[in-house]
């Protein structure tokens, strides 16, 4: 046994530590194939944030143009020139037209020759005192050229102007298209322009969410169906004994709640892991660029918030595991009892069951309700570290205006950045539980890779040809994992080419289990099965098992078609058909080989209950063959065998379910059938025995005689009290 189809064992045993995002970003080796469709849906979302910020930046020009404080030109052209000399002017107001010093930074080139409060009344560059002349003056000096302010004093202090950013030159191109004045009719059209660009900049945001949104969802959806098929190639390939011991409702429940969980995860990931932090961190950029002193308190808080994000994710993940876990529970109870609706129904069992079901829901709900209290938790206390946060800001900086150091326009564009960094913030605690859901499902998902499967280099191993002389059993031991004494111990059997071989014993003997080992659903613990001289683990398994038409004791019959449950004894011809009938218009060589279908249901005498179907061999026979009785589903799996037309033959008799006439019909299709093939045959019925080349007898997993019937009958004690039985079983029946 090895792991393979999945990632490295060591990769999934500590997928179940550790509670980052970082540990689901594991499963994006699914998205590999489908970059070129996440790279622009990245690039959408990056977009999406950055429009979010320039929307939030547009307040402070709306503000001013509303308030009246100055013109967006000239307030555009005072910001470059702050920037260029490091000092700080109180805005140019209109009415009084002074442009005061407010304050000189510390690396500023005027820094101990000028002071706060003296007012620049021009300079060499211009003859008008204009505040808006002498900004734009200076704003446009080509960068190192040394401009000359003329002050209040009479002074003239001689400074290099620095290069003008680029994102402030880009502002000062912008500005050309705004009107200078502060007339009503000039703030209109101010105003008028920057409202018309936000509706621009909103609606091509809201395009690039939309295709940013839609090609996570196709990635996402893409590498959720990627991860169940390589699911379903792992457990197509785990041993029976795994199923035996663990079960299918739980694996069911990671193919369908857990994988969903995991796929909307992905679409978190993808577009909120990108996207919120990312306009958070714009609209902070946008605050830092007004204010670079709002980082100081954003850098306060941010421990805090992180440290409570991943206290309650912790929580969710570890009661969401639960939950899965639960909903596996609930799926096989409901399973069971929906099953054996009849049996429920027969021993008045109903208010059992529903009490029983009660019992599972009430713990579920009791998880769910644990899951919903964090999720509950979260936004109210994120909102409260946001509020302690922006109550910070804004009395600091409220304090700052009031001493005429910021003016109201900055300090409510602050406000709006405050909100804008403190929403993507808590929504980002919802997205981080909604997370620490899917890295539980997606422990549950990687733990099936985990789950062992049978050869997994088997396809390398040379393929067995067909048998010319025996099949032989050499002191096979078989012990089932969790039991205490063995299902098949020391089992030695020779079967010739072209011989019938019926098994009898009572429930539990190990006959199934010794046909299931010849079929490698098990390999022997000790011992082995050998085909002439090859032993079968040496040989690979589809080799071997095309060689083998198997009907089981319980009959299978899947919720399909009849052609198609015929027509699953030859992969290739089932592939052909469904592809000929999803795609009619394209040709998959099918030559008539459906034909080989009716032929088959005919040798199994199939045909005759069909064609009275209303759709005939295309009626959908429901779940498990709902629609059919025992001996039809019988002759349907006999016709499965039959077109398979494989040189062993390998039949679990089960005839307890159909009537005599079914039965008959049954062991005819069945004698028809063997004529020149090695037949393997657990028999319930002494009809079936009588026709058997040899009757091995075996009780506790050991062989306790064989021979023909006329021999076993006067040597071998419990083959004469089974014999027994039946006979009085059948005069009981008639």
């Amino acid at each position: 046994m090895a792991n393979v189809g999945g990632p490295s064992p060591n990769a999934v045993r500590t997928s179940t530590k550790g509670a980052s995002i970082f540990h689901f970003m594991r499963v994006l080796q699914f998205s590999k194939p489908y970059m070129r469709y996440l790279y622009p849906a990245l690039i959408c979302i990056f977009l999406v944030a950055f429009t979010y910020s320039l929307n939030i930046l547009a307040i402070l020009p709306v503000i001013k143009v509303i308030a009246g404080e100055q013109g967006l030109p000239a307030w555009v052209h005072q910001s470059v020139v702050e920037n260029r000399l490091h000092i700080d002017f109180k805005e140019a107001q209109p009415k009084d037209r002074r442009l005061l010093i407010n304050k000189i930074d510390s690396d500023s080139p005027l820094m101990g020759q000028l002071e706060a409060g003296r007012e620049v009344v021009g300079t060499d560059l211009t003859d008008s005192a204009d505040p808006r002349d002498i900004l734009s003056t200076i704003a446009h000096a080509d960068a190192g050229a040394v401009v000359s302010l003329i002050l209040d004093d009479g002074r003239r202090l001689d400074v290099a102007v620095a290069k003008v950013p680029f994102y402030l030159k880009l502002g000062m191109h912008g500005a050309t298209y705004f009107p200078g004045g502060e007339s009503k009719r000039d703030k209109l059209w101010t105003l008028g322009i920057v409202v018309f660009g936000t509706l621009i900049i909103g609606l091509f945001g809201a395009v690039c969410r939309f295709y940013g949104e839609y090609l996570i969802a196709l990635v996402a959806g893409r590498s959720i169906v990627s991860m169940r098929r390589r699911m379903y190639d792992h457990v197509l390939r785990m041993p029976m004994s795994e199923f035996a011991t663990r079960g299918v409702s739980d694996l069911i429940s990671r193919f369908v709640q857990d994988s969903q969980d995991v796929y909307r995860g992905l679409v978190y990931i993808f577009a909120k892991t990108l996207r919120e932090p990312l306009k958070a961190a714009f609209a902070l950029i946008t605050a830092a660029i007004i204010d670079p002193r709002i980082t100081l308190i954003t850098i306060a808080i941010a421990p805090l918030a992180g440290y409570v994000i991943r206290k309650f994710g912790k929580i969710i993940r570890k009661n969401n595991k639960r939950l899965y876990e639960a909903y596996g529970k609930m799926l096989a109870s409901l399973d069971g009892s929906l099953k054996g609706i009849r049996v429920v129904k027969g021993y008045s069992m109903e208010n059992y069951e529903r009490r029983h079901l009660n019992d599972v829901d009430q713990k579920m709900l009791k998880l769910m309700l644990k899951i919903e209290k964090v999720e509950a938790m979260s936004s109210p206390v994120f909102e409260m570290i946001g509020r302690i946060a922006a109550s910070i800001a804004i009395m600091y900086f409220a304090n700052l205006m009031f001493d005429r150091d910021m003016s109201f326009s900055r300090f409510a564009t602050l406000a709006a950045c405050m909100a804008a960094t403190f929403d993507p913030i808590r929504k980002m605690s919802s997205f981080y539980n909604r997370i620490q859901r899917a890295n539980a499902a997606l422990d549950r998902v990687f733990e099936v890779f985990a789950m062992p499967i049978q050869e997994p280099d088997d396809r390398e191993k040379p393929g067995l040809a067909d048998f010319s002389d025996a099949i032989v059993f050499e002191d096979v031991v078989f012990t089932y994992p969790g039991a205490t004494s063995p299902a098949v111990d020391g089992v030695t059997l020779r079967v010739k080419r072209g011989e019938r071989v019926a098994f009898v014993g009572p429930n539990g003997s190990g006959k199934t289990t010794l046909l299931s080992l010849l079929m490698r659903f098990f390999d022997p613990d000790s011992g082995c099965i050998r085909f002439d001289d090859r032993d079968a683990r040496e040989c690979s398994l589809p080799s071997l098992r095309r060689q083998m038409s198997l009907i089981t004791q319980d009959t299978v019959i899947f919720a399909d078609s009849i052609a198609n449950n015929i027509a699953y004894g030859d992969e290739k011809l089932i592939r052909r058909i469904v592809l000929q009938r999803r795609h009619p218009d394209r040709n998959y060589h099918l030559d008539g080989e459906e034909v080989r279908i009716e032929e088959a249901a005919k040798a199994a005498y199939a045909h005759e209950f069909i064609i009275e179907k209303p759709e005939k061999y295309d009626t959908y026979v429901g779940e498990q063959g709902a629609t059919l009785s025992g001996g039809q589903k019988q002759r349907i799996a006999i016709a499965r065998a039959i077109l398979r037309n494989a040189p062993i033959f390998i039949f679990d008799e089960a005839t307890s379910q159909v009537d005599a006439e079914s039965e008959q019909k049954i062991h005819e299709a069945v004698e028809r059938f063997l004529e020149g093939r090695t037949a393997f045959i657990i028999a319930h019925r002494f009809s079936t025995i009588l026709q058997a080349d040899r009757i091995v007898v075996m009780d506790r997993g050991k062989i306790v005689d064989s021979g023909r019937h006329d021999e076993l009958i006067k040597r071998c004690e419990l083959y004469q009290a089974l014999y027994g039985s039946q006979i009085l079983k059948d005069e009981s029946d008639e």
